[in-house]
């Protein structure tokens, strides 16, 4: 018996080997991929520690299927994609790629109709060449209606005709201006700077300052290459800061609606030009690793100012919605320590770490897991559901008033009107609740799609 043991097992050990052929080169480029998934998540991920052992995982997996089965039940947030797709390829902070120029939401109205309810135009782009402006209905593309297959052409495309509507509020209904289509130039780069509108108000003797910030991103990669010089969009910030203090601003209406992140160096200047004077040196934020690396902490570098000013504010008013995200709602959280915070609008995403992308040139993959959690200085980090405003009186969407959804920086528009309602009642005049309901029955509208998320990042990035 023993003989006939050995000589099968001979046989099964010649059948492996085949003809001396050596299959280790094969499985190893085969499994290459997974296993610099692997190796990258075990170093950096936030939740190492309770990722599966290594001789529990199929090596063996599609790349996507692999990194999804490393995630923590809790981890909403991070991504895996080819270097050459074309959603790693267009994903952009700033949006300075090929584009018309405009963010847009895709709307189904009244339950038949889809149109593109143009969110905000960037200057000198397309779309601004067009004459769109905020609050436009795009409502058809070259001779055919907008539906929830096509939409994604208005991202950009070669030049178009358009169909433009407006929000009629005596008839509550979208209706196409009396004009001929117009003509949407070609998609082009354009240098959507993230300091979108900076004004200052007098509200009943107060002055109020307002700034629009779209994006956490410190400077243009558009511009270096089309202008011959970059452009330092942290500078513009400071110039900002400076403009608002020479304007005598006490009180600031921070615009983040539809800022859903960005990088953390970027959080870290806007937080301390904000604050008061006061909490200079005093720490941001704590952002906390698994157990490869110790914390680590961030401050109101004062060093950082530059030629900015820092605001002194004892407040600040910050316009959301369910856009808003990641280094905006770390700018929020990281103040509350220091300052009240007052949000108006709808409640914002909830991202409360911090990733990084790591690409693997040689494989055509790039990871962005997330590598740590975010707290403030007075160790909290409870906003994985999103800020809401305190009040019912604040929590306002502002597709709920068209008649409202004017150009950002009017102080009629529906977010910031509140803000200045809310500022003015301070000093005795009309109440924030009579300020909400200055507007028509909304229109029946469900949002399907919104060309932000394009720009999205998973977390707040770091450097």
């Amino acid at each position: 018996m023993i003989p006939y043991i050995m000589a099968l097992l001979l046989g099964l050990n010649l059948a492996m080997s085949g003809c001396g052929e050596d299959r280790w080169a094969a499985y190893a480029t085969q499994t290459a991929t997974d296993r610099w998934i692997d190796d990258t998540m075990r170093v950096w991920y936030y939740w190492a520690e309770q990722m599966p052992e290594s001789k529990h995982l199929n090596y063996f997996q599609a790349p996507a299927t692999f990194f999804k089965g490393l995630l923590h039940t809790s981890d909403k947030f991070s991504t895996i994609d080819s270097l050459f797709t074309s959603t790693a390829s267009t994903r952009s902070i700033s949006s300075t790629d090929y584009s018309y120029g405009m963010e847009y939401s895709v709307t189904k109205v009244n339950d038949t109709a889809y149109y593109a309810h143009v969110l905000y135009t960037v200057a000198d782009s397309p779309a601004d060449e067009a004459g769109l402006q905020r609050g436009d209905w795009v409502m058809s593309l070259n001779g055919a209606p907008l539906t929830s297959k096509n939409y994604t052409a208005l991202l950009g495309g070669a030049a178009a005709e358009i169909v433009v509507g407006r929000y009629d509020a005596d008839s509550n209904q979208v209706v196409a201006l009396d004009e001929p289509p117009r003509r949407l130039p070609a998609a082009r780069p354009i240098d959507d700077n993230p300091v979108y509108c900076v004004k200052a108000f007098d509200v009943q003797g107060i002055r109020v300052g307002y700034l629009a910030y779209n994006h956490f991103t410190p400077g243009s990669a558009y511009s270096a290459t089309a202008l011959g010089s970059a452009t330092n969009y942290d500078d513009d910030l400071r110039q900002a800061s400076t403009q608002l203090a020479a304007a005598g601003i006490s009180e600031l209406v921070l615009d983040l609606r539809y800022n859903n992140g960005g990088y953390i160096s970027c959080a870290q200047l806007l937080a301390t030009l904000l604050a008061p004077a006061s909490a200079l040196g005093q720490p941001l934020a704590t952002l906390e690793y698994n157990a490869h690396f110790q914390p680590v902490e961030m401050s109101l570098d004062a060093s950082r100012i530059g030629q900015g000013t820092n605001l002194d504010l004892k407040r600040l008013f910050v316009l959301t919605t369910g856009a808003t995200a990641s280094a905006s709602e770390m700018v929020m959280n990281c103040l509350q320590p220091y300052m009240e915070v007052i949000q108006i609008g709808t409640t914002t995403v909830g991202k409360n770490m911090g990733a990084r992308s790591f690409d693997n040139a040689d494989q055509m993959i790039t990871i962005t897991p997330m590598i740590c959690k975010i707290y403030n200085a007075l160790g909290q980090s409870d906003y994985d559901k999103g800020f809401s405003a305190s009040t019912s009186a604040l929590r306002i969407d502002e597709n709920n008033y068209l008649a409202h959804f004017l150009p950002l920086g009017t102080p009629e528009e529906a977010l910031l009107s509140t803000a200045l309602s809310y500022i003015a009642g301070q000093a005795g005049s009309e109440s924030v609740s009579q300020a909400s309901t200055r507007s028509t029955p909304p229109l029946r509208q469900e949002q399907i799609a919104s060309s932000l998320s394009r720009r999205a990042t998973q977390g707040v990035m770091l450097e």
